[in-house]
């Protein structure tokens, strides 16, 4: 999911006005040139590769040569690499952001017949960042993309140099709330099937959604919907994963990478309990609550978010 500010919108006042009169095509055009502003404001550029599996990815960059601390960022189940966005704006001025999106979702390679647990995805993180030829990295994700961090630290920890898990999956508590609900339905709210059931998907997603223009909305709708089935796939696939369901199995007890637990106290899918969970079982971690804020705060609360990372990873030493 992609979110824009209100300030972000103000070049294109006049366009909006000139253009968007029911006309599809100019609502994408429009639709485009704002995430490319973002990407600007972000300073992060776009990049297509293959890696050595086969993989297609779409990477977004910070520019420039790599002479700051690598953070590598995770989205969750359903967004790409555009949650991250508002977030990178805050920090870009300490660190060289990789920010991909995940197979299954974006621009990234989407196949129905593709293996999406936690082990496969991370794995394939790694060999993202071996073409990138990145040795070592800071490493954070939201939701699912933070199971994907600790895979990723229990894998090579020689190479994660710290853990950011945000409203992270891996305990995978649900709240009382959205277990009742996919206990009572076969629809998932997290998997549009219409343009118009992303506006459920974001109610689920966030306490107080930044400002978006109405046919923004129905055009991430659009692109949600049409990947439907791959996302019905995967998370068919993460409700047997044992990357997902870590909590008692000791897995994070091993796991002596510094980690930054922050949770969104109005998280209506995954439940502030997990805080406790997680602090209790990686043996060098802290948390942050941040109030009145849904599951994904670094697009929600994206100063916020950024300054509890920007001390944390500067705290912790690796440079």
């Amino acid at each position: 999911m992609k979110f824009l500010p209100r300030t972000s919108l103000a070049p294109f006042v006049f366009i909006l006005l000139a253009l968007l009169s029911g006309c599809d095509d100019a609502a994408m055009r429009v639709y485009d040139m704002g995430l490319d502003l973002e990407k600007s404001r972000a300073g992060l550029t776009a990049q297509q590769l293959q890696t050595e599996d086969g993989i297609e990815w779409h990477v977004l960059r910070s520019e420039g040569e790599i002479d700051k601390p690598v953070v590598l960022l995770i989205h969750g189940f359903g967004g790409d690499a555009g949650n991250w966005l508002r977030f990178v704006s805050e920090l870009k001025d300490d660190f060289y952001f990789v920010v991909p999106d995940l197979p299954g979702h974006g621009q990234t390679t989407r196949d129905i017949t593709l293996n999406y647990r936690m082990a496969a995805q991370s794995l394939r993180l790694l060999k993202l960042m071996d073409a990138l030829d990145i040795s070592t990295f800071h490493a954070a994700g939201n939701s699912m993309g933070g199971a994907i961090t600790l895979d990723l630290a229990r894998r090579a920890p020689q190479r994660v140099m710290s853990m950011g898990l945000i409203d992270s999956a891996g305990l995978t508590r649900q709240t009382p709330e959205f277990r009742a609900l996919m206990d009572d339905t076969e629809t998932n709210p997290l998997i549009p099937r219409t343009a118009d059931d992303f506006t459920t998907t974001l109610e689920w997603a966030m306490e107080k959604p930044p400002y978006m223009p109405e046919f923004f909305i129905d055009i991430m709708g659009q692109k949600k919907a049409d990947n439907s089935a791959v996302a019905h796939t995967i998370f068919e696939q993460l409700g047997s994963d044992p990357g997902m369901n870590l909590e008692g199995t000791g897995k994070l007890a091993g796991i002596s990478t510094p980690a930054l637990v922050v949770w969104g106290q109005k998280d209506r899918l995954l439940g502030l309990d997990n805080v406790k969970v997680f602090l209790e079982e990686l043996p060098n971690a802290r948390s942050a609550i941040l109030d009145d804020i849904g599951h994904v705060p670094m697009a929600e609360a994206p100063d916020k978010t950024a300054d509890l990372f920007r001390t944390f990873w500067l705290e912790t030493g690796y440079q």
